[in-house]
């Protein structure tokens, strides 16, 4: 069964609001009506991504990790990342970060060393299997998801991508770093709850 299978974003948008009104008299629903919108646009998304991985050896959350650390590597960064700052760099927790950098160990495609200024932490590199894989995948990958957009036109792109872009920056002039959430990876940082193994 198709997972977008049910009502459009118009017979989404008009439940959301024929609710609201009845249950608390509310008649201005454009916020939730846009974020539901942006949840249900991400999640499409991250399905697309794991659609390419039926024909590549790794999914999405462990390319993009690769990536990360192959475009840090490039800017100068050669003695690699610690698992704390994969894990807010990728926005995600420690258990995923965990269990991401274990599985590409195992795959042979990063290798952890120890800091040589703190023996308690440990840092990811590439491994020259990491790097192969990346020079080797990235094409089509980037290929795939540059396809995901060929219905919008370059100025549909770039309207909205500055679109996103100033919303990003409303959103962030109102967050409170002293995140709450406990999946938040903030979180995580701020109680040191991230392991460095």
């Amino acid at each position: 069964m198709h997972p977008f299978a049910g009502p459009d974003n118009g017979q989404i948008r008009a439940h959301i609001q024929d609710h609201l009104k009845k249950l608390f008299a509310i008649e201005e629903s454009s916020g939730i009506e846009l974020f539901v919108m942006l949840q249900r646009t991400a999640h499409l998304v991250r399905l697309l991504d794991n659609q390419f991985d039926e024909d590549m050896d790794i999914s999405g959350p462990r390319w993009r990790l690769l990536l990360r650390l192959f475009i840090d590597e490039d800017m100068g960064n050669s003695a690699g990342l610690t698992p704390t700052a994969i894990s807010l760099s990728q926005h995600v927790s420690k258990n995923t970060i965990s269990a991401l950098l274990r599985g590409l160990e195992t795959q042979g495609l990063i290798q952890r060393t120890l800091d040589s200024t703190d023996l308690r932490t440990f840092r990811i590199q590439l491994t020259v299997a990491g790097r192969d894989y990346l020079r080797n995948a990235a094409p089509k990958r980037l290929n795939n998801l540059n396809r995901l957009l060929s219905g919008l036109d370059l100025q549909e792109q770039e309207q909205l991508s500055a679109l996103l872009d100033k919303l990003q920056g409303l959103l962030m002039d109102q967050y409170k770093p002293d995140c709450k959430d406990p999946e938040h990876p903030s979180a995580h940082a701020a109680h040191g709850s991230i392991s460095e193994e």
